[in-house]
Formats: structure tokens, sequence, C-alpha cells
């Protein structure tokens, strides 16, 4: 389908066609004699000649207009670049997260001791170990506790000296345990029956780790 352009472009050549070719058989007949010298002025000549002109105004114009059309706008450029959608920027929340260490009640042996391994990764904003725990059996109804690195809950597991992130103050029979981590790695809550030769005892008792988890979103 033709453009308005295109169409008054070929409306545009096939004047100047028309009009050359009435030209040119009017060049043809004063070659050849036809006319007289005194028609050559006529109305019905200068006619043609208008025609002609307006013609040749028009095809120029329509050149001009053709090669405003098709130059490169650098103002255009401007705009699409101030106008381009900008690159969304990443933001960061955190997501609380709660891992239940242990729940529920357990029995430690006479004797013997349980332990629970808690891993603290580098991913983890501001780790904590909260809980409590209550025992129960024997005559004192007591249990000893401590929260370690591994090496100070190896050393304290064998009975020698050890510095823990937390413990009881000897044997207890209930406390709260709050443990902050500045640092990540493997670390163990014990309980331990050691010093109960004949008896087992039985421990209630929640604990979970708290963390924040960083994400990010658009």
């Amino acid at each position: 389908m033709l453009t308005p352009e295109e169409r008054q472009r070929i409306e545009d050549e096939e004047s100047r066609r028309i009009a050359e070719e009435h030209y040119r058989e009017e060049v043809r007949a004063r070659l050849q004699g036809k006319l007289k010298p005194s028609e050559e002025n006529t109305p019905s000549s200068n006619k043609w000649i208008i025609v002609i002109a307006i013609a040749l105004v028009g095809i120029i114009c329509l050149v001009v207009l053709a090669n405003q059309y098709n130059k490169p706008s650098n103002s255009g450029n401007k705009e699409d670049a101030a106008t381009t959608t900008p690159l969304p920027i990443p933001k960061t929340r955190y997501i609380p997260i709660t891992q239940k260490i242990a729940s529920g009640q357990i029995t430690v042996r006479a004797g013997g001791e349980i332990p629970y391994r808690v891993t603290i990764t580098p991913d983890m904003v501001d780790p904590v170990v909260t809980g409590n725990f209550t025992a129960y059996g024997g005559s004192g109804n007591d249990i000893q506790a401590v929260f370690a690195d591994q090496m100070n809950y190896t050393n304290w597991s064998n009975g020698h000296q050890a510095q823990v992130l937390w413990g009881t103050q000897g044997k207890q029979t209930t406390g709260n345990i709050e443990v902050k981590f500045i640092q990540p790695g493997e670390y163990y809550l014990a309980f331990s029956n050691r010093f109960s030769v004949f008896t087992d005892k039985q421990v209630s008792l929640e604990v979970e780790l708290n963390y924040k988890k960083a994400e990010t979103y658009y």
C-alpha cells in the first residue's frame, strides 16, 4: 500500500512527464516550421512553461523533504537515552529463621552424657541459642550442662579445665540457656550425668537456634 508521500511523488512525476511531452511536441513543431513565429509566445505556450516550472519545484520540494525525513536526529537519540528505564537497584532484607536443637524429654544414663552439635555458618546473621531445661531423678533432681566449641567441649567432657560459652554452676535442677555467637564454627550443647554412679536422670528441655538470613530483592 502506497504512503501519501509516495502517491504524491508518483502524481508529480506523471505531471512532469506530461508537461515534458507537450514541451517536446512544441519544440518539434517549431523545428519543423509548423508553428508561426507569432505563435511562439501564445498563452498556450506560457501555460505549459508554468506547468513545467511548477512540476520541477514540486520535485525539488519532495527531494528536500525526503532528505530531512531520513536524516538522523540527535535530539531524538538524546530523548531516547533520557527515557531509558534504569536498572533496578538490589535491596537486602533479613528473614528470621528458627531451628530446633532439642525438644521434649531425654534420659541421661548414669555415668554418661548426651551432646547436641550446633553448626554456625558465615551466612547466619546474629545467631543465638536460647532455651531451658529441668532435671528429674535421684536424690537431687540435678544435671550438669555446658555449651562450648569443639575443643573446649572435649576438655570439659574428660574432666579437664575448659573455657565454655555457657554452663551450669556445677549440678542444677533447672536453668535457662542463652548463647550468642561471634564467629562461625562447630559447637556442642551437652548434658552430663557422669557424677551419678547408679541413677539415670530425666531432662525436659526446649532449645532452639535463632538467626536472620539476608535476602536480596528488587
